[in-house]
């Protein structure tokens, strides 16, 4: 998606295994010294394989030469959910992890030395998708529920969507895939439900038109953080530019996002990546940028994080809620944009 973490966090990992309204971001940190990189290699986690849209802007980072342009080598390292990208930051074999927001935190409470730094989606985009016959909540009940893994995004999706229908999760199979079988599962049978982005929505709908949206993920939660960007503590402290570095060109990559000018460069790039339609790929980038799905500038609303720990607490899934402070440092990028300048009239 952990020095002490060597100790402290094998048995919060260990544990693992077994959207919604913001707020206006704080002020910028007033300019200071822009850290430079040069040729500094690091390790990068992403959370889904292959992408969806969503998940892009390390790879127009990659793909724009904005890493090259801040002196990073990155390599991009791909996992099939945030809980593997998670672990593989929290091991020490990446230095920066997105993930979902629920094992990160859940990591904290439990007391790995990690921080939210930035983010590649604030809110949730989701949608909770069923097969033909099931048509109203209360039809869930005996269904098998599509997961990629226990505890990561899927599995607390569907969580919160089962409690809102007053269905036990004893009431139910829940059935773990890949991530691309998120998709594939669904159409074949095998599963009976899906939280799928907006692309694979699109997409399901295309091949399998009584597959459907039984409710948007965005009406059954609010005040919900989607995704962060984590790194160790330790790492904040033993090599700051190396994160500064990370930090601002993933912030310059999710401002080209909005860049109309280089429209048909981020298709192109989402395209090879995502390898899905390329009008699929171009609609749901429209309706991302329309939402405002990729921040501009600290990214990490502390209602967002707030909501999404009472969310985790009131459906069993976290036992000590752990406050905005214990999980989030955001100095490294209210830095950045001290040097960037914060875009007006953004939210996040």
């Amino acid at each position: 998606m952990l020095r002490r973490l060597a100790c402290t966090c094998a048995a919060a990992l260990f544990a693992l295994a077994c959207g919604g309204s913001s707020s206006a971001p704080a002020p910028a940190t007033p300019a200071a010294a822009k850290a430079t990189c040069s040729n500094k290699s690091v390790k990068i986690a992403v959370p889904v394989s292959p992408p969806n849209v969503v998940h892009i802007p390390p790879y127009v980072a990659m793909d724009l030469g904005i890493f090259k342009d801040e002196g990073l080598n990155v390599e991009i390292v791909r996992f099939e959910g945030g809980v593997g990208a998670f672990r593989a930051m929290a091991g020490g074999s990446v230095d920066l992890a997105g993930t979902s927001s629920e094992p990160f935190i859940t990591a904290v409470s439990q007391g790995a030395d990690v921080k939210a730094v930035y983010t590649y989606a604030p809110n949730v985009d989701v949608s909770f998708v069923v097969g033909p016959g099931i048509n109203t909540l209360a039809d869930l009940k005996g269904k098998r529920i599509g997961i990629q893994e226990p505890n990561g995004f899927a599995d607390v999706m569907s969580r919160l969507v089962l409690k809102k229908a007053g269905i036990s999760p004893n009431d139910v199979k829940f059935v773990t895939t890949t991530t691309a079988g998120r998709v594939t599962e669904l159409i074949a049978g095998n599963v009976d439900t899906g939280v799928l982005h907006i692309d694979q929505t699109k997409k399901i709908q295309q091949q399998s038109p009584g597959i459907h949206v039984l409710v948007n993920m965005w009406d059954v939660v609010s005040n919900y953080q989607y995704a962060l960007y984590a790194v160790s503590s330790d790492k904040i402290k033993t090599d700051p530019a190396a994160v500064e570095c990370m930090v601002r060109a993933l912030i310059r990559a999710d401002r080209a996002m909005y860049d109309t000018g280089q429209r048909q460069k981020i298709l192109d790039i989402a395209v090879k990546y995502t390898k899905e339609d390329p009008q699929i790929v171009a609609d749901t980038y429209d309706e991302l940028v329309k939402a405002k799905a990729w921040p501009q500038n600290d990214g990490i609303p502390k209602a967002n994080i707030e909501g999404t720990v009472k969310s985790l607490k009131d459906s069993g899934q976290l036992q000590t809620a752990p406050s905005f402070n214990d999980l989030v440092d955001l100095s490294i990028a209210r830095k950045v944009l001290g040097q960037l300048g914060p875009v007006k009239n953004f939210p996040y």
